[in-house]
């Protein structure tokens, strides 16, 4: 199980200092979308100088033309991609074909429709993503009920709703999850197994950044 650490604000030097604060005490450092839009890759390819070993996801939310992207990202240093799970499936593929001759991998987000993540899920799946980032819900973000489908005014979708729908219907790629994860609610978040438990705020928005860090990675399983 790994822990990421999602960085989507800040200014250049912010991010470079939380990277070279962090990087020793997380498994994958995500350099988040609003990051890559107002940086570029520039700002990857820094972090990659300075960290050879570490693991960068560069969370590009590809949806077309993901095959120069995705040779562009890898280049600069990336060693996981993402792409939306709306983008269509040729356009999925390249880019896992763009990956495995990087020696990289791909992040699927799991951007579909509540009523759709099963199907969409199986789908990315049979692609062949390495891993499916799917939105927990503890910071809700659909006003919808998942068993009758019907919209209401306020959030009806609970915490991991959509993410059991995927886990059960993943297949090869691995498990995702983050939005919303913290201390308080990471024990329930493992109860799925995911492959990798994405944080920020809970990191972030600490006087202690490396405790905070250090904390949440006690909670995941020792695999030494």
């Amino acid at each position: 199980m790994l822990l990421q650490l999602t960085i989507d604000h800040g200014k250049r030097h912010e991010v470079l200092n939380s990277v070279d604060l962090l990087a020793s005490h997380v498994d994958i450092v995500e350099i988040g979308y609003p990051q890559i839009v107002t940086f570029g890759l520039e700002l990857v390819k820094e972090i990659r100088e300075k960290h050879p070993d570490l693991c960068i996801c560069v969370d590009a939310k590809v949806f077309h033309g993901g095959t120069g992207v995705t040779d562009r990202c890898f280049d600069a240093g990336a060693n996981i991609v993402t792409v939306l799970s709306a983008a269509p499936d040729p356009v999925i593929v390249k880019m896992v074909e763009k990956a495995r001759a990087h020696g990289g991998k791909i992040m699927c987000d799991m951007s579909a429709p509540p009523r759709a993540v099963a199907k969409r899920t199986a789908e990315v799946d049979e692609l062949g993503v390495d891993y499916v980032a799917v939105h927990t819900g503890f910071i809700p973000e659909y006003d919808y009920d998942l068993e009758t489908h019907r919209t209401w005014f306020t959030p009806k979708i609970k915490p991991l709703d959509l993410a059991k729908v995927a886990k059960r219907n993943l297949r090869k790629a691995k498990l995702a999850l983050g939005t919303g994860i913290n201390e308080g609610n990471i024990r329930e978040v493992m109860t799925l197994d995911p492959e990798v438990i994405m944080v920020g705020r809970a990191i972030f928005d600490t006087d202690d950044r490396v405790m905070a860090a250090e904390r949440m990675r006690r909670y995941l399983p020792f695999e030494g």
